[in-house]
């Protein structure tokens, strides 16, 4: 299973998760073998802000879950429409993220979650 999360430069597992999707400086993407990390790499944010392109670029990239802050409704819903499930209350860095989903602290994202448009 892959799991992406927005997150600070450079990225990786220490890496401090992003409050907001579309304007996160990059993704780390995790996989798992069971409840274990076997890998983590860093997918590049594009800097044109198109909310739709992280989503287009996470399911390039085999991500089944999103780990967020904060997300806005279309990129939410276009994620959904790809199969992409989304948690909503991660923070910390993205171990602690992965590790908190894993535990079922995370709530599964829905439009009633999403940001009013704040930045």
């Amino acid at each position: 299973m892959k799991i992406g999360v927005p997150s600070f430069k450079p990225g990786g597992l220490d890496a401090m998760v992003s409050a907001h999707f579309g304007h996160c400086e990059v993704f780390t993407v995790v996989e798992l073998k069971g409840k274990k990390i076997v890998k983590a790499w860093e997918l590049a944010n594009p800097t044109e802000h198109d909310c739709m392109v992280p989503a287009q670029k996470l399911e390039q990239e085999g991500v089944e879950i999103v780990l967020i802050g904060g997300i806005g409704r279309r990129p939410l819903i276009g994620m959904q429409e790809k199969g992409i499930k989304v948690y909503i209350g991660a923070t910390g860095n993205v171990k602690d993220a992965v590790s908190d989903y894993l535990e079922g602290f995370l709530k599964l994202a829905t439009t009633d979650d999403v940001c009013q448009g704040c930045h």
